[in-house]
């Protein structure tokens, strides 16, 4: 029998389940902060710059994949052989899993590896030892929006598979009743669209929406959307007077990053706002067996865009029943296209702040600008930007370590992609070039 965890006695839960409503996940990166000094990627070769930020020097490990921080330990996944290595302080390393998955996450008690081929996650100590493996019902997608977390045994992903209706996934985890370390997992989903009108027949969520009253909240996107109509798609063309609000909703494309800090999911995902013609019924016809014309329905119906900084209560995933609403708050980043010159493409969470790259493009020039977001004051900064770049640069990586902010930037020349590395303070003072397109260690103040 598999029961989970929360119908348990409560002194067995603390005796067993990792339970962190604090809990903060780190997955695959590039730059690792520990107490002895900062360990980073290039190429890999793992580099190691000392504790005050003076000094760089090559570890001698290479052939490294990625880097996970973890205390004073760090694990990394040796590309040759596709192990998972766990270096201590004194720069000892052994392998500790022997052909690792396609995801592992570290939440400073265990090691989740994920492998896709068979869609199974299993649970490691930190030495390595196995606790359990077990299959998931939401693993993680290979195109069209990658990402997925796992926190507290838990897993979610946004649902993208077709006929699906919209919602969050979650494997929920079932504990065998004589052993708690046999785990099943089970699935549930929370819903992602609130209904304010009669959904269309042609909506797949028609078999359980219950409407909810168009409140202050709904109110005040509607007008946010009307207001700047001429940003976004679908409806810079259309006379908003003739159409209402329908639905707010997540969109179905799963987003490439989610992370878990501090008991806190973020993911930057589109909010979806579903429109249609108050007189639509007298506008579409259908034939004998129910059937309407596409273009008829394009003309009633529209969905427009935004793309906001979404957070959920991690014990809200977890308490929340099967079928209810999925529960989070929006933060104030920047709402690209409404923002029109800040689209997010990646960001980092560290010390209750937000740090995004936003990659922007226009006609005269190329432009890759560093924000950061203060999540209690909801204020957002730009701290640094490079301008008149070549299109060939791009910048897909940022990370952050306790006292400065590192940049991944690329550029590609003709078949060959060149990499040097850039070194802020927190505020995006004093940019440092650490290592050149040549892979040679610099250290000298950007100009």
């Amino acid at each position: 029998m598999y029961i989970p965890a929360h119908k348990y006695p409560n002194i067995i839960r603390k005796m067993f389940f990792h339970d962190n409503e604090k809990v903060t996940v780190r997955s695959i990166g590039r730059v690792c902060q520990t107490k002895e000094g900062i360990y980073f990627l290039y190429r890999g070769r793992l580099m190691y710059m000392n504790s005050v930020g003076t000094e760089v020097k090559e570890v001698g490990l290479k052939q490294i994949a990625w880097i996970i921080p973890d205390n004073s330990n760090i694990f990394f996944l040796d590309n040759s052989v596709y192990d998972i290595y766990k270096v201590n302080q004194n720069n000892e390393t052994k392998p500790i899993i022997k052909r690792s998955g396609d995801r592992i996450y570290i939440d400073g008690r265990y090691i989740y590896n994920y492998v896709y081929d068979n869609n199974t996650i299993s649970k490691y100590n930190l030495d390595g030892k196995k606790i359990y493996s077990s299959k998931m019902y939401y693993g993680q997608l290979m195109a069209g929006g990658v990402g997925g977390i796992i926190f507290n045994d838990y897993n979610m992903r946004m649902l993208r598979e077709e006929l699906s209706n919209y919602g969050m996934g979650v494997d929920v985890p079932y504990h065998y009743i004589f052993d708690w370390n046999r785990v099943k997992y089970m699935p549930k989903v929370l819903y992602t669209v609130h209904y304010y009108k009669q959904p269309s027949i042609w909506d797949y969520n028609n078999n359980f929406i219950n409407l909810e009253q168009y409140d202050e909240w709904a109110e005040g996107w509607d007008n946010k959307i009307r207001e700047n109509k001429n940003k976004l798609r679908n409806t810079e063309n259309r006379n908003m007077e003739d159409y209402e609000l329908v639905s707010i909703g997540l969109s179905k494309q799963n987003p490439d990053y989610y992370r878990a800090v501090d008991g806190y999911i973020y993911f930057y995902h589109a909010l979806e706002f579903c429109y249609r013609d108050k007189n639509y019924k007298n506008k579409i016809s259908f034939d004998s067996t129910g059937n309407f014309d596409e273009k008829e329905k394009t003309r009633v119906e529209f969905k427009a865009y935004v793309y906001v900084m979404f957070r959920v209560d991690v014990e809200n995933i977890e308490n929340a029943r099967d079928t209810s609403q999925l529960e989070y708050e929006i933060l104030e980043v920047p709402m690209y296209p409404i923002d029109t010159d800040d689209e997010i493409e990646v960001f980092e969470v560290n010390d209750n702040y937000i740090y995004s790259i936003s990659n922007v493009n226009n006609a005269t020039t190329k432009e890759i600008k560093v924000l950061v977001t203060d999540i209690e004051k909801g204020t957002t900064r730009n701290i640094y930007d490079c301008r008149e770049l070549s299109d060939d640069i791009y910048t897909p990586g940022i990370y952050c370590s306790d006292d400065y902010v590192f940049l991944y930037q690329y550029k590609k020349i003709e078949k060959s992609t060149t990499l040097r590395i850039i070194r802020l303070d927190k505020d995006g003072s004093n940019p440092i070039l650490v290592m050149d397109e040549n892979g040679e260690v610099v250290m000298k103040p950007i100009q």
